[in-house]
């Protein structure tokens, strides 16, 4: 009998996983309707509790908007963590086959998260600098 637990998540979109009293990791796979850059539309905002990421496989872009739209875009590195305070509005870019853990307070995914829409010309802005930043670094 093996007394560890092995989990291995292949299906596209969000899977918590290992749940406890007062965390949850889960597992991010790529999905075309929530990852790719062409379909940037929202940002995810967690009101009572931070969500550390980090990547596990693929390439990855965290975007980040505080106050007064000010929006930041962050290359991710496997193996950095990073964590997404709580009330700040994020969004996750992937490529196909991007792979992602979190860690979060249990069933944040149901019961802490509100969505922000962004409008056209907020997503047309974003997008122009993900390209300009992934350019640099080419």
């Amino acid at each position: 009998m093996d007394l560890l637990e092995r989990y291995h998540i292949k299906e596209a979109g969000f899977h918590p996983f290992l749940i406890r009293d007062s965390w949850q990791v889960g597992k991010l796979n790529y999905n075309v309707a929530e990852h790719h850059i062409n379909n940037l539309s929202r940002l995810t905002i967690h009101h009572h509790t931070d969500r550390a990421l980090s990547l596990l496989k693929g390439k990855g872009v965290l975007i980040t908007i505080g106050d007064n739209d000010n929006h930041n875009i962050m290359v991710m590195e496997r193996g950095t963590a990073y964590n997404i305070p709580k009330n700040l509005g994020y969004a996750i870019i992937m490529q196909k086959g991007g792979e992602l853990f979190s860690v979060e307070r249990p069933h944040t995914h149901t019961d802490d998260t509100t969505h922000h829409y962004l409008d056209k010309e907020q997503v047309k802005m974003i997008q122009e600098h993900i390209y300009q930043v992934l350019k640099d670094l080419s």
